[in-house]
Formats: C-alpha cells, sequence, structure tokens
C-alpha cells in the first residue's frame, strides 16, 4: 500500500499536478489498492489534520505579514537597514539580507519575504547594475530566513504534528537562523567585495537614529511578539492574533500608510494563501495515515539500522534524503510526511525530536532554492525577469553556506538546544 502511494505522489508530482491533488489522490488510489479500508477514511483524516489549535497560528501569521507589507513597513525597514551596512561593498545586497531577517521575523514565511523585501531591492540591485542573476540569489536565499526564524510556519506544522511545545521550537530555531542570516551576509560582502559591487555614502550622523525612528514600531514587532511567546505570557497561536492587531494598529493609526479599503484584498489575499497550506497539510495527513498504517516506519528504520547503527552516517543519510525530498515537494506537505517515518528512527540513534524540528524545517527549506519546486528562487526569478539559469548559478554559493549551516546544527546539537534549556 505504501510502495502504491509514494509511486502515485511521485507520478502525479512530476505530471504538474498541484501537491494537495497529487497527496489526496495517491491516497485514494493506495486505499482502492489496499481494497480493505473505507474511503471515508480520507475525509477523516483530512478533517484530522488541520483540526489543531496551534496550526490556527498560521492564518494570522500569514495575514499579519501581508498587512505589514501593505502598510509600508517592508521599506522603512529596508532604509533602516541602509544606515546600518549601506557603506559596505555590494550594500543593497546586504541590505536585502538584513531587512529579510527583520521581516521573517514578522511573517514566517520565505515566500512572502521574498515578496516584500525582494519585490523592492531586486529592481533596486538591477537599477544599480548588479547582475540579475545575483539580486535574485540574494534575494532568494535571504527569504530562507522566513521558516527559519521564529515565528516558522514550518516549525508550527511540525510542533502540530507532534504535540511538541511550539515555543521550544522557536527558541530553538534562534541560534540556527541568525548563523544563517550570518553566513548569507558573509557570502554576499565576499561577493560583492571580489566583483566590485557599488555601495552607497556612510550615513550621516543622526540618520540611523531618524530612519530607526520612523520604523521603530516595525523594529519592535518581532521583539516584543517573540518576547510575549517565550516568556510564557501568550501562546504562538495568541501571539499571531496579537501580531495582526498589531499590525492594523501601526499601520492605520500610526503611520497611517494602510487604508481600510486595502484591508478587504489583504484578507482574501492571505484567505487563498492560508487555505493552499491547510488543504496541502489535509492531504498530507492522509496520506502520513496511509504509511503509517502500512507500518512503513518500523520497515524503514529496522532496513536502515540494520546497515549501520553510526549517528553520523545515519544524520548524514537522513540528510541527503530530506535535500531531494525538498527539491520536489513542498515544505509543509514533506513535513507531515516524513515525520512518522523519521522521527522515530532518528529518536533510536539519540537525536532529540526538538533538535530534529530544527534539522528538517532547515534542510526542506533550503528547497526553496533549488528546482522544480523552488518556490523562493522562482518568485525572485520572476520578479527580475531574468533567466532561471544564470539565477540557479548565482545561488551556488549561498545554497553551500546554507548547507554549512545545516552541518553545523546536525552535529553540533547545542546550537539548537541551550535555548530551549537555557528557559526551563
Amino acid at each position: 500500500m505504501h510502495g502504491t502511494l509514494i509511486a502515485a505522489i511521485l507520478v502525479l508530482s512530476l505530471l504538474g499536478m498541484p501537491i494537495g491533488y497529487a497527496l489526496g489522490s495517491a491516497t485514494l488510489l493506495a486505499l482502492l489498492y489496499a481494497g480493505s479500508f473505507p474511503l471515508i477514511l480520507i475525509p477523516q483524516q483530512f478533517f484530522a489534520g488541520i483540526d489543531s489549535f496551534p496550526i490556527m497560528a498560521i492564518p494570522f501569521f500569514i495575514l499579519a505579514g501581508n498587512l505589514m507589507t501593505a502598510g509600508g513597513i517592508n521599506q522603512k525597514l529596508i532604509r533602516f537597514c541602509n544606515t546600518l551596512v549601506g557603506w559596505v561593498p555590494g550594500s543593497l545586497a546586504m541590505v536585502t539580507v538584513v531587512a529579510s531577517m527583520f521581516f521573517a521575523a514578522i511573517s514566517g514565511s520565505a515566500v512572502a519575504t521574498v515578496a516584500a523585501i525582494g519585490g523592492i531591492t531586486i529592481p533596486a540591485m538591477k537599477q544599480e547594475n548588479y547582475p540579475p542573476g545575483f539580486a535574485v540569489a540574494v534575494a532568494a536565499s535571504s527569504g530562507v530566513c522566513g521558516p527559519v526564524i521564529p515565528p516558522s510556519i514550518c516549525l508550527i506544522v511540525y510542533g502540530a504534528a507532534l504535540s511538541m511545545s511550539i515555543g521550544d521550537l522557536f527558541l530553538a530555531s534562534v541560534i540556527p537562523g541568525l548563523l544563517l542570516g550570518g553566513v548569507l551576509c558573509l557570502t554576499a560582502y565576499v561577493i560583492s567585495k571580489r566583483r566590485n559591487f557599488p555601495r552607497h555614502e556612510r550615513a550621516p550622523k543622526g540618520a540611523a537614529r531618524k530612519a530607526a525612528g520612523e520604523g521603530i514600531w516595525a523594529l519592535i514587532m518581532p521583539f516584543a511578539i517573540l518576547g510575549a511567546i517565550f516568556s510564557g505570557i501568550v501562546t504562538p497561536t495568541e501571539a499571531s492574533v496579537l501580531a495582526v492587531l498589531y499590525a492594523l494598529v501601526v499601520g492605520i493609526a500610526l503611520h497611517r500608510d494602510l487604508r481600510f479599503s486595502e484591508i478587504h484584498p489583504i484578507l482574501c489575499e492571505s484567505a487563498i494563501a492560508t487555505a493552499t497550506i491547510l488543504f496541502i497539510l489535509a492531504a498530507s495527513k492522509a496520506s502520513s495515515w496511509v504509511i503509517v498504517t502500512s507500518r512503513f516506519p518500523e520497515i524503514l528504520s529496522s532496513a536502515i539500522l540494520d546497515l549501520t547503527r553510526d549517528k553520523f552516517l545515519i544524520l548524514l543519510l537522513v540528510n541527503v534524503l530530506l535535500l531531494i525530498v525538498g527539491m520536489l515537494m513542498e515544505a509543509n506537505a514533506a513535513l507531515v510526511i516524513l515525520i512518522p517515518i523519521l522521527v522515530p528512527l532518528v529518536n533510536k540513534v539519540g537525536v532529540s525530536s526538538l533538535q530534529f524540528g530544527v534539522i528538517m524545517s532547515f534542510n526542506l527549506c533550503l528547497g526553496l532554492l533549488t528546482p522544480p519546486v523552488g518556490a523562493a528562487l522562482l518568485l525572485g526569478n520572476d520578479i527580475a525577469g531574468e533567466r532561471i539559469e544564470r539565477s540557479l548559478i548565482e545561488t551556488i554559493p549561498f545554497f553551500l553556506a546554507g548547507l554549512t549551516i545545516l552541518f553545523l546544527i546536525t552535529y553540533l546539537p547545542g546550537l539548537s538546544l541551550w535555548l530551549p534549556q537555557l528557559f526551563r
């Protein structure tokens, strides 16, 4: 049964069927092949896949990010970041990375981050004669910070699937997220200096203070929301609602850049994005049920452990598998499908579910830079109007930088576990 499911998913996905429909259709084919299960199980599992309180945070964080974008928060973040790093070689590339890190702590989504920040900085970089492919590479790789830096939609999905503390997962991803942002800045700086990309004049005294004053409410928001979660004042779901209220108050009352007439289109756009994610999660839950019922996780774990019990080698194999899956499948769908398969395996070799959540989310999010799925890369490429092969070549150094951080968080568990242990 699991063989039919996996084969059907691969074939339907390669034929271009949207991943949610592919998962649902493959589940139906697997149950028909087995012949011993009632088809009513499919809608039951669909509902079970989204009947979760933590998952309610997803639509609210998406809405908060869209409201902040419509309210011009992304532009204020970019102006502030430009006063901080605008004087270094390749200043716009550095600004893109730093601004993306701030916006990631609002939206939790790579695609939203690329659209909000890259939508401004990619045309600006082209105007300053940066190669369009490089502009795409910087914006797309910076967008990966979205699902890595908390609040991360991927970590919400992971935590909901295993009934784990979302707050602990957010804490575990802080250091990996900052490391990713730091290494992306370093990569952009080295390439920019080698190619002699333009730099801006150092901002005059007081410019940073003025820019910070204009964007103070945007700068405070990530710290306020995450601080409330980490201190235990609110749950991540409650924090997502507060983020929406905060975005409305700042956009309408304080900055006055958000008009009431814009709210309805924003709600519609957020509802469509939410429905897409939730449908994928629902279909993934049904396909995961087929996998678990067919005892595939136990079979796979036994087969791998019969070959080797070396923790280093098993984690290497798992990471290679996740990198391949990330190239072919949307991250949230892959999470729900692979969690029941891989978590028991890594637990048997002494890797905690908390650390593995960060590894798994980080790894699959690197797939946002790799075709054929590569949503962040494709969106950035569409903004720049560049040929995909050129953008892909320029992305390679940033992808390798991400792989370096993945290796560190895989084999140095303290990078993920230190903060959750500190706050207990």
